[in-house]
């Protein structure tokens, strides 16, 4: 059981690296895609919105966690085919790399900690899915 949770761990460490700024490879957002194009943005066309409500929550985190490190413990020797595994966890559940590195951000340390269990708990319930 160690043999298993330990590499488990690991990727659970680089995911948490991996999800650092400076490591996505999105540079800059569509509204200033749209600007730099002349285009107008949704501000300018219409009022101000209320913001919708995050996407991101802790059991959106435990989930996108733990499959992502089964995906790099899976794909080792593949890190391009990781890389779109991964992307595909985080559209599955409607959240960008960016709402997810800000999730953690706020994340306080002892909470961390406390959601760190339930990640391993997760990815040792869904790590059959990934063999």
């Amino acid at each position: 059981m160690k043999k298993v949770l330990i590499p488990l761990f690991v990727f659970a460490v680089l995911l948490a690296v991996l999800s650092l700024p400076g490591c996505s490879k999105r540079s800059g957002t569509d509204e200033e895609a749209a600007a730099d194009a002349g285009q107008p943005t949704e501000e300018t066309e219409t009022e101000a919105k209320p913001a919708p409500p995050p996407r991101m929550n802790e059991d959106v985190y435990i989930q996108i966690k733990a499959r992502s490190a089964l995906i790099y413990e899976k794909y080792k020797d593949e890190p391009e085919q990781a890389q779109k595994e991964v992307e595909a966890v985080y559209a599955k559940f409607g959240v960008t790399n960016d709402e997810y590195k800000t999730f953690v951000s706020k994340l306080a340390p002892l909470r961390a900690a406390e959601l760190e269990k339930r990640v391993m708990d997760y990815m040792q319930k869904v790590a059959p899915e990934y063999k």
